[in-house]
């Protein structure tokens, strides 16, 4: 039996560099006998240009102008030969075996219309494995950043939607959808077509055994910011257009683990470590993450000895290779907290309490672990923060990765149970700073009101306690 033509299209806009790498690539890695690639030029400019396309062996189609990503792509399937069509992003590096495995997964169920791959950042960290819709609606990427390997990289899998860096699809159902919505202008394109195949009735799925190195929106860094915000509300905007209204209906069985990147909030806490004393020397991060934090710590004062609590183990072990020792146990265990004979300067709980289902008994049990004159050092997020309320008064209380309404939070606070919950666990409150997130406008109109506004705007409290004096 003849095996399909499949044909791999990708669009070059300037940067030759990663063009001929991918092409490269996919000569060198690619056991598939039939296909071909085409290559649509989208009004490159860049010096040399004119000599790199005149040498590449390929079908090579030129527009004098960038027509943007689903245009270019569009267009060049017209002219295109394959069965099967296949969209990739010319800064990719394809690994071996990455176009078969595609193949036989599309062929493996009639009901699959879309097939994509595992991409990896050049670090061998996760940039893609699948596209889930957060509580708007946004497209996020779960388990971004983590290692490559872990369980749930390696298991097919439905989705939702895949990106268009990388995706394999039959012709006659692109034909079938119309292609690429040509509305959009670099991005969303990829995530609509996915929708408009799965309301054929068809399944996109995910393939982790066909692996791509991404280097991941090359083109767009040279546009700048400007424009790429610009065009980020333009295709926001359509795609709530067309899709928002019915957009539930779309979802797939998710219990978004995954969604908040790999080193989460630990990667920018700089305003934790301003509030760890430069004195302690012995600190404990509960919640450490993968120990980016307390490296920080350990950097600032070089004789510093960190220790950390992390109970999702790829975490923990990052956090290993950054911290001086890492407890891999539930933090809500006491039996853990117990067995450590230590006594430390500097207890840290960022982000944790919320997560917790009886935080008064974890910081009472810290208690047995603070020097006499340590000092607990905490984050916790504000349910008074104006934009939750208005959340509630628009209806829209829907549970997200990440801020006051994470998925993973069991437990909410304002500053009056703050005060209230470290008072009944044993400490006293030194200080408590205010983490405010608000527009310009708002800024203004709160100090014009004496800053009366002040629980509204703050999105986090800043608290540092030490132990009370009758305890």
């Amino acid at each position: 039996m003849k095996q399909p033509k499949v044909s791999i299209i990708i669009l070059n806009w300037n940067k030759l560099d990663y063009s001929r790498n991918c092409m490269a690539s996919i000569e060198g890695n690619t056991s598939y006998p039939n296909y071909e690639i085409i290559l649509f030029d989208n009004g490159s400019a860049e010096l040399g240009t004119e000599e790199f396309l005149s040498g590449v062996k390929h079908k090579v189609i030129r527009s004098p102008q960038n027509l943007g990503f689903a245009k270019g792509n569009n267009r060049a399937a017209a002219a295109s030969d394959g069965d099967l069509l296949l969209f990739l992003n010319n800064d990719t590096v394809v690994h071996n075996n990455w176009l078969e495995t595609m193949i036989s997964m599309l062929h493996a169920d009639p009901k699959c219309g879309i097939v994509g791959s595992r991409l990896l950042y050049p670090d061998n960290t996760i940039q893609h494995i699948r596209v889930a819709f957060d509580h708007r609606g946004n497209c996020v990427h779960p388990f971004k950043r983590y290692p490559a390997d872990i369980p749930e990289a390696l298991r097919p899998a439905e989705c939702e939607a895949v990106t268009g860096a990388c995706m394999l699809m039959r012709r006659e159902t692109f034909s079938r959808v119309g292609g690429f919505d040509e509305g959009y202008l670099h991005g969303s394109e990829d995530i609509d077509l996915c929708l408009k195949v799965r309301k054929q009735g068809l399944k996109v799925m995910y393939c982790p055994d066909s692996v791509i190195t991404h280097y991941e929106q090359v083109s767009l860094k040279e546009k700048g910011l400007h424009f790429k915000k610009k065009t980020t509300r333009a295709n926001r905007k359509l795609f709530i257009r067309r899709w928002g209204g019915n957009l539930d209906e779309f979802r797939l069985p998710n219990d978004f683990s995954g969604l908040k990147p790999y080193h989460g909030y630990d990667l920018a806490r700089i305003e934790i470590v301003r509030l760890v004393p430069v004195a302690a020397k012995f600190i404990l991060h509960v919640g450490c993450r993968g120990g980016v934090l307390g490296r920080a710590l350990k950097d600032e004062v070089p004789d510093r000895i960190v220790w950390g609590m992390e109970s999702n183990r790829e975490m923990a072990k990052d956090a290993r290779r950054n911290l001086d020792r890492v407890i891999g146990d539930d933090i809500e265990n006491a039996a853990t907290l117990l067995s450590v004979d230590a006594l430390f300067d500097c207890i840290i709980c960022a982000d944790v309490l919320e997560n917790l289902k009886d935080p008064w008994t974890l910081l009472n049990k810290l208690l047995d672990h603070l020097a006499p004159d340590g000092r607990l050092v905490c984050s916790t997020h504000n349910i008074q923060y104006y934009k939750v309320i208005k959340d509630i008064i628009r209806d829209r209380w829907l549970y997200r990765a990440g801020g006051c309404m994470d998925r993973d939070h069991l437990r909410f606070f304002s500053l009056a149970t703050i005060r209230n919950l470290f008072a009944t666990s044993g400490y006293r409150i030194l200080t408590i700073e205010n983490k405010k997130l608000a527009g310009k406008l708002v800024e203004i109109i709160n100090r014009l009101l004496s800053n009366k506004l002040d629980k509204f705007l703050t999105h986090q409290y800043l608290v540092v306690c030490a132990r009370r004096k009758d305890v």
